[in-house]
């Protein structure tokens, strides 16, 4: 990587419908140079490399990181491979890697991950994009300037019409289920504006035995003093989504909550429009985000903590919804 004009040398592993959002993103930055794509079906793969001008494609991790040696890896599989994908990356001295979200299946394993990647002292992101947008960094300084007083409630939504049951967010073996693919955002904006986490969680839900998955789920966070949160997620609901913020003094909404990009975006408080005109790639954001920590030895924008918050919350509500217990979290 030269000081001047920094190309950073970047792989993916899994070439799904995600892979589409990175993919698009990375061709409008002269930053990026996608070095590699790796997926174990010829299909997606050859669809990604044609679309995305990739010349070195592998069905093999361990090949495409020996032979390609990125300095940062994309890993865009099910969750259920994060944690053997991350691994190799590290047996191969990559120095970031940016995981899709959920970042592992459970809390066990991300532990295992952060003190590993730690150790080799590798960069570690989880894909939370649209933390890294104009629109989420304002409604973050609203709440910050006071603009609805104290917080004392947070609410998040997100649902999503998918029935489909060979789609591994239906399937618990591959790492999918509701609070995987949908309510992991709903808990992370909520931890991200209340700014601390849980005491304890309670849930409820609709469980599909059959495919192992809780295909619907609502939960309660409570943070103590009084400071409550809520989330819905569910596969075959409507499409919705959304968040909001109580405080002392109003509220604040926002409609669109995950999808915003380039563009204008906007989000209410105490019933006024406020816009947000600077968009951008979300996605373009994360990666070159990434990228600079990698060089400069900068942090994140989201340190690796944040998503060990996120994914203890996850495994708490899981244990809540099917004991039907109130889970303590630790402190």
């Amino acid at each position: 990587m030269s000081q001047t004009s920094p190309k950073y040398r970047v792989a993916i592993v899994g070439c799904g419908g995600i892979s589409n959002a990175h993919g698009n993103a990375w061709r409008n930055l002269p930053e990026i140079e996608i070095v590699g794509a790796c997926d174990e079906k010829l299909e997606p793969l050859k669809r990604f490399s044609t679309e995305y001008n990739v010349q070195n494609t592998y069905n093999d991790l361990r090949q495409m990181l020996e032979k390609q040696q990125p300095d940062v890896l994309v890993v865009a599989t099910w969750p259920s491979n994060h944690l053997k994908n991350v691994l190799e990356a590290v047996r191969w001295g990559v120095k970031g890697i940016l995981v899709e979200k959920p970042i592992t299946v459970n809390t066990t394993q991300l532990e295992q991950i952060i003190q590993v990647t730690e150790r080799a002292d590798i960069r570690l992101m989880e894909a939370f994009m649209y933390r890294h947008h104009p629109l989420t960094l304002a409604v973050k300084q609203k709440i910050e300037e006071g603009a609805i007083g104290e917080v004392r409630y947070a609410r998040s939504t997100f649902s999503t019409g998918l029935m489909d049951r060979r789609n591994w967010r239906l399937r618990g073996d591959l790492g999918g289920g509701a609070v995987m693919d949908l309510g992991c955002y709903c808990i992370n904006i909520i931890r991200h504006l209340v700014g601390r986490e849980p005491q304890s969680v309670w849930a409820t839900g609709k469980f599909e035995a059959m495919n192992n998955v809780w295909e619907t789920l609502i939960g309660t966070l409570d943070f103590g003093d009084g400071l409550t949160g809520q989330l819905d997620c569910s596969f075959g609901w409507t499409w919705r989504e959304s968040y909001e913020v109580a405080g002392t003094d109003g509220t604040l909404f926002v409609q669109s909550a995950w999808g915003n990009s380039e563009g204008e975006s906007h989000f209410t408080v105490n019933g006024e429009t406020i816009r947000v005109a600077n968009g951008v790639n979300p996605y373009a954001a994360e990666i070159l985000d990434l990228c600079r920590a990698v060089e400069t030895g900068a942090p994140t924008h989201l340190p690796i903590s944040d998503a060990l918050g996120n994914m203890r919350v996850i495994d708490a509500l899981h244990e809540s919804a099917h004991t039907g217990q109130c889970i303590k979290l630790p402190a």
